[in-house]
């Protein structure tokens, strides 16, 4: 039989609390963060908004202080805004927490707008649907994280809003997250902003959008990040993927052979690139007028 000494059950049931207290802690420090940002979002629209995400970047990024990034909706029968189609619809709001003082201003998401000249309706706020707000990996074995945002304005009549990409990188010396990489798009014509997480060209962001003349096809431009600058531009060309050819391929994943052709990482009789989602009805990848395909069951 095996018994354990009494001292040794005191420290197992010691352990046990502390662990339960640490959960509670962290428990009542997101409450706390939440409800924060929730009084200076009513303070400053007027409306109790609620929270839809709670991201902690302190352990991802190993930040000097406690940062964490909030995202708020207003719900959509307390809002005055409208979307094309006249239906009600309350913006979200994003915000950056350090420690517990919460700032909702988006001035940093404000200013890329700015910097391209970009202008959108006014109103509560330039966000109106959240995509995705994860942190994400540039680098091999899970390394260079990044904060990535995409979300939409408000949508028009037909559906279409502008769909924008954020990459923050968390600055070490100043205590401070920044955007490193910004790119907004229509959402209607399978446009696409994506961050390379595996493959030759991790920690790349590959960007798609359509043409406007004949023959209709895509441009595809890639983006590098040297050092701990800003994404910079190193490729940009007219692809061969047309409009509406029935390809279950997204535009990036028919056109990654002639991407990585011309970057010098693949050429004829490779295997070809398999994408990070394949549809469920591929049977087999082929190439078809330089793009890749995907041959449905």
């Amino acid at each position: 039989m095996i018994t354990k000494s009494r001292d040794a059950v005191i420290f197992a049931a010691t352990l046990i609390l502390m662990a339960g207290s640490v959960d509670a802690q962290t428990h009542l420090d997101t409450t706390e963060i939440d409800q924060a940002v929730i009084s200076k979002l009513s303070a400053q629209f007027g409306i109790n908004s609620i929270v839809i995400t709670h991201l902690d970047l302190t352990q991802p990024f190993q930040t000097k202080s406690r940062w964490s990034f909030v995202a708020a909706k207003q719900p959509d029968e307390d809002s005055s805004a409208e979307d094309g189609a006249g239906n009600r619809r309350g913006a979200i709001s994003l915000c950056f927490v350090k420690n517990d003082e919460p700032d909702c201003s988006e001035e940093m998401f404000v200013a890329k707008y700015r910097e391209e000249k970009i202008s959108f309706d006014p109103g509560p706020g330039p966000f109106y649907e959240l995509f995705a707000s994860d942190v994400v990996f540039a680098g091999p074995g899970r390394t260079l994280p990044l904060l990535r945002i995409k979300s939409c304005t408000m949508s028009g009549a037909n559906g279409n809003c502008g769909v924008s990409t954020f990459l923050f990188a968390y600055d070490r010396r100043a205590d401070r997250f920044r955007v490193v990489f910004f790119n907004m798009m229509g959402r209607n014509n399978n446009q696409e902003a994506r961050l390379v997480e595996n493959g030759p060209l991790l920690g790349s962001v590959i960007v798609a959008y359509p043409t406007n003349d004949p023959p209709f096809t895509y441009f595809v431009e890639v983006y590098k990040r040297i050092s701990d600058g800003e994404y910079s531009r190193v490729l940009r060309y007219r692809g061969h993927t047309r409009y509406g050819d029935g390809n279950l391929l997204a535009v990036i994943d028919s056109e990654m052979p002639e991407t990585l052709r011309r970057l010098g990482l693949w050429k004829a009789g490779d295997a070809l690139p398999v994408p990070p989602r394949m549809p469920r009805v591929c049977t087999r990848l082929v190439m078809r007028k330089g793009v890749e395909w995907c041959e449905p069951n």
